[in-house]
């Protein structure tokens, strides 16, 4: 039986080789596209992003064919889809760091970090840059049921408010609650960096192939 394969989408934005030599180390074959083809075969869809909200829509809506192709063998077909830091934010409706919009998988928007609000503001730095350890809701298929702390790292700036708490996967705190994970039916993010989080992260890819 040949190993699961998980096709990236390669759109020109995110850490792609760290991504795949990790999901490698996980057990699944890896494939990189940007063509609508490949995408509407896939078995397994993975959406990377680093950097600006915007920049990172840009560069999906540049490739022709591949956001439309992304949502129907991800709506149409039920295949497992995971976004990544800003592949995340893609999968929402939009954020307030620019005016595109993402692919509306997740009702809500990704919002800036602030800290106004809070007594010692000053010192908490955005971005958010660190390891977390994150809150798993009940029930989630990304995350064991687990007492064991499980750490992970951030690099990020803005992060997903979901319009229903029901798609929280997975709670982090910095200065506030935020939301580290996202989960509806088969379609899957993550705020923080697995390929960057040794075992922790090596497990969350191997849940993912498993699903």
């Amino acid at each position: 039986m040949s190993s699961p394969l998980v096709t990236i989408i390669d759109y020109g934005v995110g850490n792609i080789a760290s991504i795949a030599k990790m999901m490698q180390k996980a057990g699944a074959r890896v494939e990189l596209t940007d063509r609508p083809e490949a995408v509407l075969a896939a078995e397994r869809l993975l959406l990377p992003g680093v950097g600006a909200f915007d920049a990172c829509a840009k560069a999906l809506q540049a490739r022709q064919g591949l956001p439309e192709a992304i949502k129907e063998r991800v709506i149409a077909n039920g295949v497992p889809l995971l976004g990544i830091c800003v592949g995340m934010q893609l999968l929402a409706s939009g954020s307030e760091e620019g005016t595109c919009g993402g692919l509306g998988f997740i009702a809500g928007r990704a919002r800036r970090f602030d800290f106004s609000e809070l007594p010692a503001n000053g010192a908490l730095r955005v971005p958010h840059m660190s390891w977390s350890v994150i809150e798993p809701a009940p029930g989630s298929r990304l995350f064991p049921a687990s007492t064991q702390p499980r750490r992970f790292y951030f690099v990020h700036s803005y992060h997903v408010v979901p319009e229903d708490s029901g798609n929280v996967a997975a709670w982090a705190s910095y200065g506030v609650r935020f939301t580290a994970a996202v989960e509806s039916d088969n379609i899957f993010g993550v705020q923080f960096h697995p390929e960057k989080s040794h075992s922790f992260g090596l497990d969350l890819f191997r849940r993912f192939i498993e699903l």
